[in-house]
């Protein structure tokens, strides 16, 4: 934008593309829906589709990834731009993934993101059955995965203890806490046994979890999934808890479970480019004229490969590449026993 600014390029709000302008099998322009009437604009140099990947697009999201999407994307991500290209030809790759991590629904229906939350102490993220199935602290992408790939049905939820509430932030529900209680997103209680009673966990085996992850918390080394065991971790962790930043014993009440779903920040299928940014078709000829950047195109990261877990945690929990497709997921996790 600074570069617009300076050289005082005419910027149209509430202009969508409509369409491209393709001659000899180049692209020329792009008409543009300007006050609800086609504009044609020529193109000298080529067109640059940049308008985001398809978060939004329930139907895509449905169609390539198995669920409606849970994004903190802006609602206008619907893929307009992929769309385009793909009218021309356009070559499409990893449609089926997305800069995935975990993710919540408000009682508005608004989307937000969970990153710090659960990487910092006093908390554990566990399954349906009151389980952990991964590093806490682990990249978004990577924990995001491991929530689409984990084979247990059920909701996922983010446990903290009363020191989790007091010294760090919930942007999640930050001043509306009385309003997620109420949805059943949100539960509070005084006790484990009486917090698993409310979210539908087996109090015994959540009791389980916990103690053998205090235990991790008083050694300082997380034997299952290696959680604080890299620089990466302990980014979102808190140095004055020791001997591991990510690590806090879940002891004190009244004790927080929050529902979490397979979230998103967008994306990461689109349509295929070179190294210069050119549009490629399926042969991977270049459509001329064609060019694309960021969550429009393919990503050039590719699928995400796990580094392995820390030497403090047994090879059997080493995290492995995620399969080509993840398995699917319900639609809508399903909801805790008393929620409305």
């Amino acid at each position: 934008m600074h570069i617009v600014r300076t050289q005082q390029t005419p910027v149209w709000l509430s202009s969508p593309v409509v369409d491209l302008i393709v001659e000899d099998d180049a692209v020329a322009g792009a008409v543009i829906d300007r006050n609800g009437r086609p504009t044609r604009v020529r193109a000298r140099r080529g067109v640059v589709l940049a308008a985001g990947g398809f978060a939004r697009n329930r139907e895509w999201r449905l169609k390539h990834h198995g669920i409606p999407g849970y994004s903190a994307a802006p609602e206008g991500d619907l893929g307009t731009g992929i769309d385009l290209g793909a009218r021309v030809g356009a070559a499409l790759e990893l449609m089926d993934d997305a800069w995935w991590g975990s993710g919540t629904v408000g009682p508005d229906g608004q989307h937000g993101f969970v990153l710090s939350e659960r990487s910092f102490p006093f908390s554990i993220v566990v399954d349906a059955a009151g389980e952990r199935f991964t590093n806490e602290s682990a990249s978004y992408i990577d924990f995001g995965h491991a929530m689409l790939e984990h084979p247990v049905p059920g909701p996922t939820w983010l446990v903290t203890d009363v020191r989790h509430a007091r010294r760090y932030l919930s942007t999640a529900y930050l001043g509306r806490k009385k309003e997620w209680l109420a949805a059943g997103i949100l539960f509070e209680a005084g006790s484990l046994a009486e917090l698993a009673d409310k979210t539908g966990m087996d109090p015994a085996r959540l009791a389980a979890t916990v103690e053998r992850f205090n235990g991790f918390a008083r050694t300082g080394v997380d034997a299952d999934f290696g959680r604080g065991g890299t620089v990466y971790d302990n980014y979102y962790g808190d140095p004055r808890v020791k001997p591991n930043p990510n690590l806090g014993p879940l002891e004190r009440g009244p004790f927080r479970a929050l529902l979490l779903y397979p979230g998103d920040l967008g994306t990461k299928g689109g349509l295929l480019t070179d190294a210069d940014g050119r549009v490629l078709r399926e042969d991977g000829s270049v459509i001329p004229g064609l060019y694309a950047a960021g969550n429009t195109t393919a990503s050039v990261m590719g699928r995400p490969t796990r580094a392995p877990a820390p030497p403090s945690a047994p090879p059997s929990s080493s995290p492995t590449a995620p399969p080509a497709t993840p398995p699917r997921p319900p639609a809508t996790p399903p909801r805790p026993r008393n929620a409305s």
